[in-house]
């Protein structure tokens, strides 16, 4: 059901109550960090797929003679586009048919479609493989940490959340350098095969150290059309974004899509307001905690896509890096991401999210000033990028952690999925299209100035998440509660 306006209006501190339907939340596995260790896998598997085709595509453009264009831009698309259109699907699925059930489908689905693309023999078959990829995917990483919650006490929420974010914040960062090394020794088909094992794995954590977490009984019909509405609306706002620049910003293709979003969207959400098992619940932004999150994530993920689609750029167009140095030069930042990602999660279950949150992006924008002002062709590696970077590593290692935390702080047990699917959703669709004004912005050339407008622009976007996480974030919470106390 909808979160009403009367339940959103509570505060629901502790999400891993009992359920009124009866299904425990917390749940009584001897195993939590086996548990946490698998959800994390599939939230790894799932950004993996995000990035290693970037750094596999020439390879891939090369074993397929005569390969058209447009084929080519499907291969990179077809993943990303199939993935933030199902996650907003994915986490309302798992509310209601399973969290578990769902997540093992898409694991399932994972990996037949790693199976697929590494075993391609065409290009149409490799891009559907990779849309089986993203599609799948996307349905493990809502319920992925609704599966992990419960079997963890509420003084730990924070810095779980901050586990599980960091994992798939390293394997952003290091799948360029993970898939230039398969590169190395092997061929591109490599990079997908290899992920097969690993999606096992998976699976075989789920069987051993997974409960059940949700109700899957309702009196309502699912809204399959409300379904169909939403994805279709993300799938073309995120068409219309990746494409634009190919198709021409002003081509009836682009405009198609971006007007079929502002038609079909409007539409969905006064559909979403009125069903009795919308696919979108709006009461959800009724809660304070939530919205703030969700506004401020969307400025802090469009600097973070955006600046791991420019730095392998820069490294390899301007200064010349190879596929091994550029995969060496960005290690540092993810793993610090990482470290700081389960710290600021402790701090934020001891004394509230506001004041970490807030210093983290005035770090991050620091991060991208830097590059503004010192980073050209003749400052090197250790003087511009590596501090820019470790400021972004830090940075982002706790928005990106922290605000998932934060947006899901308030959220009822029984939509938890559904709350982590609309916030995963919207922060791909942004990444997205940071990544893609990067490239409208810089045009096909690699100019220095062009470069230092985009750190610019992202270091101006960066800073507006400081004044929303101290200004409107609400500042009374079980953290700050108990830090007083103590």
């Amino acid at each position: 059901m909808p979160v009403t306006e009367s339940r959103a209006d509570q505060r629901i501190p502790d999400v891993f109550a009992v359920s009124p339907s009866g299904v425990a939340s917390q749940t009584t596995s001897r195993s939590p960090y086996l548990a946490l260790a698998t959800g994390s896998l599939a939230f790894v598997l799932g950004t993996v797929n995000v990035t290693v085709s970037n750094v596999a595509f020439p390879e891939i453009v090369r074993s397929f003679p005569g390969v058209s264009n447009g084929m080519t831009g499907w291969i990179i698309a077809g993943y990303s586009l199939a993935f933030a259109s199902t996650m907003l699907a994915g986490g309302r699925l798992a509310d209601r048919y399973g969290r578990l059930t769902i997540f093992r489908v898409g694991l399932f689905g994972l990996l037949i479609g790693a199976l697929g693309a590494g075993l391609a023999p065409s290009p149409l078959i490799l891009v559907f493989a990779r849309a089986i990829q993203g599609m799948f995917g996307a349905l493990t990483v809502p319920s992925s940490l609704a599966l992990v919650l419960p079997q963890f006490p509420q003084t730990k929420q924070a810095s779980v959340i901050g586990i599980w974010a960091a994992a798939g914040m390293v394997a952003s960062g290091l799948s360029p350098g993970f898939a230039a090394l398969v590169l190395e020794f092997s061929s591109w088909r490599w990079v997908y095969l290899v992920l097969v094992p690993i999606v096992a794995f998976g699976l075989l954590g789920a069987k051993l150290y997974l409960e059940e977490t949700a109700e899957t009984k309702s009196d309502s019909p699912l809204d399959l059309l409300g379904v169909l509405m939403g994805s279709a609306s993300v799938f073309l706002v995120v068409l219309g974004t990746l494409q634009g620049r190919s198709w021409g910003w002003l081509s009836p293709s682009t405009i198609a899509c971006f007007a079929g979003t502002a038609l079909l969207l409007p539409l969905f959400l006064l559909r979403s307001s009125k069903h009795p098992e919308p696919l979108f619940d709006p009461g959800l932004f009724r809660i304070r905690s939530f919205t703030v999150s969700n506004i401020a994530v969307t400025f802090a993920m469009v600097g973070a896509f955006t600046s791991w689609f420019l730095w392998p750029l820069y490294l390899t167009e301007v200064w010349g890096y190879s596929k091994v140095q550029v995969g060496l030069a960005f290690t540092p930042s993810p793993v610090l991401s990482a470290v700081v990602a389960v710290l600021g999660g402790r701090w934020a279950d001891r004394r509230g999210f506001r004041g970490i949150m807030t210093l983290a992006a005035l770090i991050a924008t620091v991060g991208f000033l830097w590059l503004y002002f010192f980073l050209n062709e003749e400052v090197r590696f250790w003087f511009a990028f590596f501090p820019s970077s470790i400021m972004f590593g830090f940075g982002m290692g706790v928005l990106a952690s922290q605000l998932n935390s934060a947006a899901l702080r308030d959220i009822p047990p029984e939509s938890t999925a559904t709350a982590n699917g609309i916030h995963q959703s919207l922060r791909y669709a942004v990444g997205g299209m940071g990544a893609a004004t990067a490239i409208t912005i810089l045009n096909g050339t690699h100019e220095v100035q062009r470069y230092s407008l985009m750190w610019l622009l992202l270091g101006v976007l960066m800073v507006l998440v400081a004044p929303l996480m101290w200004f409107l974030y609400p500042k009374q919470q079980n953290g700050e509660e108990n830090h007083s106390r103590e």
